[in-house]
């Protein structure tokens, strides 16, 4: 741990003093592969120690090799995982990620991404969980072949292992918040006309082994998609999307039982990020099957915010409010449980993850301070219920953490948070997360009833 500290400490020093502002670099993107490094053909416009690794020419016009990486060292401090049920953890345990990508490209028309991943663990009672250990695998590795028109105008298909991102994450996200981030295997094409951004996936989830390339696509679940982005149709002053998802899994875990679910979701998303104001809404509705009977659910969701430039740490009042559907019981066949997909895990219950998109509402008024453009503290609090009595309450990885009672009270728990995010150079970036969850009447009515601590500090430094 300690000499992994000291390493990002000492590049993140060097970076610091060989920065310049003759040129303004790219930044470095959520999903790596987003990133273009191609102005960097011109040493000129190199201004980091690090950018001859950006573009490394092959002699020929468009033809160059990019490597990109990241370290990220974490403790995380989770006392009372369920409530009171399962290992007590005092003490807090160590995560550690790193990643190492390479991006080929080959003229125009060819594009290889490859990008390994390793995660570790050490130190949390009853041992890792799924999404804290893997040695090292493939974590992506796919083909780009635009089949037709220019970069801004045209058709791409992407074969193989990648990461998913949409929209805002409340269905499909790689995790960035677990240690382990999420891969998919399979073929998307997108299409690019205009302002317009249509894509069409059919992929598998990849399941996370702990030694060495070993991990295999999961075969129990098949996930197919289609949808649009259009940026500020409305007056100029709104994004939209609108999209189409089909799951089937042949082993779904609800309250309701275990079997075959096959489910179709229809979505439509709006939001605007600049300017005072700012929103992010969508609105969801879930059909299909669940163990050959109807599937009937959906989740809406808000995240506002205004934001006062001229007043002094430019404090930003923001309100975030989620509904997703539970079931109504044994009584009813149809299944009314909403399914939050491969969501990214802080979306629905914040940074700890306690408790998972499925049968909750949620809402949380907030107040974020900027001190300076790259650091910031936001305090925030949220409360938890229940929107369901006949479902259960659900973990972040889409299983029921507590049965169902209908005479127990919808109101879960109350969680106030500060997170403190400084982003100290161009590569490093720090952060320190506190929340307490006070339980409420549901875990009384149904203990144990325990509150939970959470704490998070990470570093994680980007090249």
């Amino acid at each position: 741990m300690n000499k992994a500290l000291l390493c990002v400490g000492v590049l993140a020093l060097r970076a610091s003093a060989q920065q310049t502002d003759s040129q303004a670099p790219p930044a470095y993107q959520l999903m790596r592969y987003d990133e273009d490094w191609s102005t960097l053909s011109d040493p000129s416009h190199h201004s980091d120690w690090l950018d001859p690794l950006k573009y490394i020419s092959f002699g020929r016009t468009g033809w160059y090799m990019t490597l990109g990486g990241e370290i990220r060292e974490k403790f995380e401090l989770l006392d009372e995982p369920g409530f009171g049920v399962g290992p007590v953890d005092q003490n807090g345990y160590l995560l550690q990620r790193y990643l190492l990508s390479s991006d080929f490209h080959l003229g125009s028309r060819f594009r290889f991404f490859t990008e390994l991943q390793s995660g570790l663990e050490e130190g949390r009672n009853g041992g890792p969980r799924p999404t804290d250990l893997d040695r090292l695998d493939v974590h992506q590795a796919f083909m780009d072949w635009r089949i037709s028109g220019p970069e801004t105008d045209g058709v791409t298909l992407r074969i193989g292992r990648q990461e998913l991102a949409f929209g805002s994450g409340r269905l499909v996200a790689p995790a960035e918040g677990l240690n382990l981030r999420r891969s998919l295997d399979g073929a998307r094409i997108n299409i690019k006309k205009g302002k317009i951004n249509f894509n069409a996936s059919a992929i598998r989830l990849v399941t996370t082994k702990t030694g060495i390339f070993d991990d295999l696509p999961d075969h129990q679940q098949t996930f197919w998609g289609a949808g649009f982005v259009e940026p500020r149709p409305f007056w100029k002053i709104a994004n939209i999307g609108v999209y189409y998802m089909g799951f089937d899994n042949k082993k779904s875990i609800f309250a309701k039982g275990i079997g075959r679910e096959i489910r179709a979701t229809f979505g439509a998303h709006v939001w605007k990020h600049n300017g005072p104001w700012d929103y992010d809404d969508e609105g969801v509705f879930q059909w299909g099957s669940f163990r050959g009977a109807p599937i009937r659910a959906w989740a809406l969701s808000e995240d506002g915010g205004y934001t006062f430039a001229r007043f002094p740490f430019h404090p930003r009042l923001g309100f975030q409010a989620d509904a997703t559907s539970g079931d109504q019981g044994q009584g009813h066949r149809s299944l009314g449980s909403f399914n939050p997909l491969f969501s990214a895990v802080p979306v629905w219950s914040g940074p700890s993850a306690l408790l998972g998109g499925i049968n909750l509402v949620n809402v949380t008024p907030s107040v974020r301070l900027g001190f300076t453009r790259a650091l910031t503290l936001t305090l925030e609090s949220s409360t938890f219920w229940r929107e369901s009595r006949y479902d259960a309450v659900y973990t972040a990885f889409n299983t029921p953490l507590r049965p169902a009672n209908p005479n127990a009270s919808r109101y879960l728990a109350t969680a106030p948070s500060a997170t403190w995010a400084w982003q100290a150079t161009r590569h490093t970036f720090y952060s320190i997360i506190y929340s307490h969850f006070f339980t409420g009447d549901f875990f009384r009515k149904q203990p144990p009833d325990r509150n939970v601590n959470y704490l998070a500090a990470w570093i994680s430094y980007r090249f």
